[in-house]
């Protein structure tokens, strides 16, 4: 996980090609590696999330605004990057997911 505060840093020129999609599920912690750019940037974004969505331990797209996502990623068209995000949004998403689930697995709830 990333502080909070990693969701407020602007891109920058630095910084790798790739980026990485996350995912908790009950027995373990899923890290997808994707590229941030390049000709085949949305169809390995749009895999990832279709690899995570796909993922035994997968909870709907109503457990959190982060299973929409990847769920609505993973279903869009390989010719476009809209809906594919950047790492900003990834690590929302992840986080979100992540958050949700622990939050849902706390005793009473």
């Amino acid at each position: 996980m990333q502080p909070p505060a990693a969701l407020a840093t602007k891109p920058g020129g630095g910084g790798p090609p790739w980026g990485v999609l996350r995912y908790t599920t009950g027995s373990s912690f899923v890290l997808c590696r994707v590229l941030n750019k390049g000709p085949d940037r949305a169809a390995g974004i749009r895999a990832a999330a279709g690899r995570i969505r796909d993922l035994p331990g997968f909870r709907t797209a109503a457990a959190s605004v982060g299973e929409s996502w990847l769920r609505d990623c993973a279903q869009g068209p390989v010719t476009t990057g809209q809906g594919t995000g950047t790492p900003a949004q990834w690590l929302l998403a992840g986080e979100a997911q992540h958050m949700t689930y622990v939050v849902r697995s706390l005793p009473g709830t």
